[in-house]
């Protein structure tokens, strides 16, 4: 039996800052952002269609790799779920993990953590997210997302959470089939200029441990506003595959071909469909 697995990305609900709190540190810049730009690229009719498009089809899990708000304020969050709710009734069917927008600035995770107040049903506070599929096949999570200075947009996977999907790795069937989704991308397409403040600051080092896990099939993600499907060669174990959903919430423009990702697993193959609506 096959297992079907809808991937989005970067949703990026927003609002604009309601108290003079609301609207320190970085946010200042992520607003000017919002009002002159990303705002008109992610309208909340586009976000509604893509409940009503995913609604429509046949899925056995759906996960969402981060970017769910654009500034991290209660109401962005509030709406988040709001809209997504149709898709969320069935909490074991359904990852959703923080992007660094989740995590825009550090009052959006103390005193409160405002993504596990709103999605922590359907993530984790330790260091891994893990999910049985069935057939063999397993997903898991992770969250590189914090706070960052107004210059950056990085992230940083954690030590222990290396350490904390090596367990458990070794605690499944050498022929488990695993799914390893992250808000950053670790492969971008060829001749893609890659920006040093935007991306894990150890990005080297985990793509290099990824490569020697055979276990691990595909990797998910967002985060860098452009969808893609990557086949990343191995040697002497089966071939890695990179999937980009970034804003499936953004209205299209050139050059951009799919708003989203099916996956199907079907006993040893894993074939990626791109979702344009």
């Amino acid at each position: 039996m096959s297992l079907t697995i809808l991937h989005l990305s970067d949703l990026h609900f927003h609002a604009l800052p309601r108290t003079f709190p609301e609207w320190a540190s970085k946010r200042v810049l992520g607003a000017a952002n919002l009002v002159l730009r990303r705002a008109q690229h992610y309208p909340l009719a586009r976000a509604k269609a893509l409940v009503e498009q995913v609604r429509a089809l046949s899925w056995d899990h759906l996960v969402i790799s981060g970017d769910l708000t654009q500034l991290a304020l209660e109401q962005e969050f509030e709406q988040a779920r709001e809209v997504l709710s149709p898709l969320l009734e069935n909490p074991e069917c359904v990852t959703v993990l923080p992007g660094n927008h989740d995590r825009y600035v550090a009052a959006a995770q103390f005193p409160e953590d405002r993504f596990q107040k709103h999605f922590g049903e359907f993530w984790t506070e330790g260091p891994l997210w893990a999910k049985a599929l069935g057939e063999g096949w397993h997903l898991l999570g992770w969250d590189s997302t914090h706070p960052n200075d107004w210059w950056s947009a990085c992230g940083t996977v954690p030590q222990a959470t290396i350490a904390a999907t090596e367990r458990h790795l070794s605690t499944l069937p050498d022929n488990a089939k695993v799914l390893l989704a992250n808000h950053y991308p670790l492969w971008f397409p060829e001749g893609w200029r890659v920006k040093p403040r935007h991306e894990l600051h150890n990005l080297l080092t985990v793509r290099t441990w990824i490569l020697r896990q055979p276990q691990l099939r595909a990797y998910l993600h967002g985060h860098v506003h452009r969808n893609w499907h990557l086949t990343i060669p191995r040697k002497g174990m089966p071939a890695l595959e990179a999937v980009n959903s970034a804003s499936s919430t953004e209205v299209l423009h050139s050059g951009k071909t799919s708003s989203f990702h099916c996956i199907v697993l079907d006993g040893e193959v894993l074939a990626v469909e791109p979702i344009t609506f």
